[in-house]
């Protein structure tokens, strides 16, 4: 096999690998919480998972520009499969959440890095075809972890899933052997290790606060943890701006080619979480669906996401990139508008299509603002343009479902006395509101892409 096809295999298989863990502790992090005991801690199974992937993210994408990203990724997967091996032989929660937080260090560098060495093997059209392959492993994750992962922990153990992780990273280093990789560069720079030490303890103390305000009894807390985030927020800027090699060029943030591509990755992508998070709380709580039937009901979502990322190469080729991403932006839109159709249980189709369009136009719009940004910048800051990139989407993967399903709770709040008709009526008023609020966003950020969106050329 030759070294770009075994690197490609590879990194699809650490991909899914990544993807799959994800969608995977989700569906078993009940059985799991009461294998182990300690239930305070069962938000952090995701929560301090996703916080270190985004930390990582902006680091991983920094380093490759300075040092081979072939042997970073080599180490990402070797610390993720140390994660899946202390979470796989915890015997308690903290022992657990421990090892979780070791895999979403090695899945930061997993995903970013594979989007990176796409980038730096591939040109043009082969670079978003290859990159938009990669969004197909999220999408076989998304149909086949929940399922998969359900039947092993009822049938094994939940344990027998990590063991499936350490079998897919190995095989991947396996797959990826002695490969040859990019040479350094000649001149060595000193670690933004301020920049990285804000940035973790900005994003922790936030998805904290989050996690605190979903219990009552700890709203003073989550206050406390809030107004600690923004502290530190403050003061990795000032990091930021003094450094000589920023994690972050805080340039970037003013700098439209970069910046405006990365926007419009937060809200699709937050877009996408949000409804993850409130389809099935609507078709459970207003038509009384059962969990497998919401679960065929959200499915579309990742599936139609893949598609799109693979639909993206050639719509640049025919419409270029100005109008492809328009045209994700419409299918965003449609998918929005398309539930708001079905007033009955009966009509559920409606909701189905509208899954569809969402993660159809979600993928498209990905895929299209990656491919501005790595065409925008400097391909000897391909690295940190990339992790920016990512640390955006990641961002919006957590802000999205904490603030539009807050608006939906906040929304909804269903009296204690409140018959089960008046409930159903005021969350689906809720979801529609919010819904409505969205699409206006996502109609101004289109008309907005008409004056600041060019279409640079894009190499066959």
């Amino acid at each position: 096999m030759k070294d770009l096809q075994r690197l490609t295999t590879s990194v699809m298989l650490a991909t899914f690998l990544a993807a799959w863990d994800s969608t995977v502790v989700g569906t078993i992090g009940p059985s799991i919480a009461k294998s182990l005991g300690g239930l305070a801690w069962y938000p952090w199974m995701l929560t301090g998972f996703m916080v270190m992937t985004t930390v990582f993210t902006p680091i991983t994408g920094y380093l490759s520009d300075y040092q081979p990203p072939e042997i970073l990724y080599q180490w990402s997967i070797g610390i993720f499969l140390v994660g899946s091996l202390t979470s796989g032989t915890a015997l308690s929660m903290g022992w657990f959440i421990v090892g979780r937080l070791i895999q979403g260090a090695g899945a930061g560098g997993i995903l970013t890095l594979g989007l990176i060495l796409m980038g730096r093997h591939f040109q043009g059209s082969e670079r978003i075809q290859m990159q938009g392959r990669l969004s197909t492993m999220w999408g076989l994750a998304g149909l086949l972890g929940p399922t998969l992962g359900g039947i092993t922990a009822q049938w094994l153990s939940w344990r027998g899933l990590f063991a499936v992780n350490i079998i897919l990273g190995v095989l991947a280093l396996i797959v990826l052997g002695s490969l040859r990789s990019s040479p350094p560069r000649t001149t060595s720079v000193p670690f933004d290790a301020p920049g990285a030490l804000w940035l973790a303890g900005w994003l922790s103390a936030a998805a904290s606060a989050v996690t605190a305000w979903q219990h009552a009894s700890f709203h003073l807390l989550g206050s406390g943890l809030l107004v600690a985030a923004l502290g530190m927020f403050v003061l990795w800027i000032h990091a930021e701006r003094r450094a000589a090699h920023p994690l972050i060029p805080m340039t970037w943030l003013f700098e439209k080619p970069v910046s405006w591509p990365s926007l419009l990755a937060l809200v699709a992508s937050g877009s996408l979480y949000a409804a993850v998070l409130i389809v099935p709380l609507w078709l459970s709580m207003t038509w009384r669906f059962s969990p497998e039937a919401v679960g065929l009901a959200i499915l579309p979502l990742p599936v139609a996401w893949a598609v799109g990322s693979l639909m993206t190469s050639p719509l640049i080729h025919r419409l270029h990139i100005a109008a492809t991403l328009r045209l994700g932006f419409l299918g965003m839109m449609i998918g929005l508008v398309l539930p708001d159709l079905a007033t009955s249980a009966g009509q559920w189709p409606w909701i189905v299509l509208g899954n569809i369009f969402l993660g159809l136009g979600v993928g498209v719009v990905i895929m299209t603002t990656l491919t501005m940004v790595q065409l925008a910048i400097a391909p000897d800051s391909l690295g940190r343009a990339t992790g920016f990139y990512n640390l955006a989407r990641n961002i919006g993967n957590t802000l999205g479902p904490g603030l539009l399903g807050g608006l939906v709770f906040l929304m909804w709040q269903p009296l204690e006395r409140s018959s089960l008709a008046i409930k159903a009526l005021r969350l689906t008023t809720a979801v529609h509101d919010v819904n409505a609020a969205l699409i206006l966003l996502i109609a101004a950020l289109t008309l907005l892409s008409l004056k600041t969106t060019t279409n640079p050329h894009l190499a066959k």
